[in-house]
């Protein structure tokens, strides 16, 4: 239990610092970027596996109370975009594992797995049921998911201000 408590208050001080330097999505990479280095110099880390249980319980209730009924009956303009995200995610995920196989010499399907647009725990979980390199497959996606938070905001954000077609 001490570790648990250890690990919570190094995030929740991580993830202070991260809103209060605002960084983009500050609370969670700071969190997960101070409980990394704890863990590295310590090695006393621990959350139980029940606790991601618990936190996607809450993260998808938080989501949930985004939508109601007109969000429902806009759906149907949603239609054609998801078919055309759905293919393109498809086809590049695809191209990219390939490529990540071809340039990097990972089993095909580790980088397949690792290109993937899935989520870290997903992916990580459904690769190893297939026998890629799990680790690998983690750590691909938690860098892809650490770059899309810093990174698209700022994009976004660039792109909202001098390109508005």
């Amino acid at each position: 239990m001490e570790k648990i408590i250890y690990t919570l208050i190094v995030a929740a001080i991580g993830g202070y610092v991260g809103i209060k330097l605002k960084i983009p999505a500050g609370a969670m990479i700071g969190a997960m970027v101070f409980v990394a280095i704890y863990n590295i110099k310590t090695s006393q880390g621990y959350i139980p596996r029940d606790f991601k249980l618990v936190a996607q319980v809450v993260v998808g209730a938080m989501l949930g109370l985004n939508f109601n009924m007109e969000s429902i009956l806009a759906l149907k303009k949603l239609i054609l975009p998801s078919i055309v995200l759905v293919v393109g995610l498809t086809v590049f995920s695809l191209l990219l594992g390939i490529l990540i196989h071809k340039i990097t010499g990972l089993d095909l399907v580790t980088a397949l797995f690792s290109s993937s647009p899935g989520g870290l725990t997903d992916m990580s979980l459904l690769s190893e049921a297939y026998g890629a390199q799990t680790h690998v497959v983690a750590l691909m996606h938690l860098i892809r998911l650490t770059t899309v938070i810093t990174v698209f905001p700022i994009l976004i954000k660039f792109l909202k201000e001098h390109l508005m077609f």
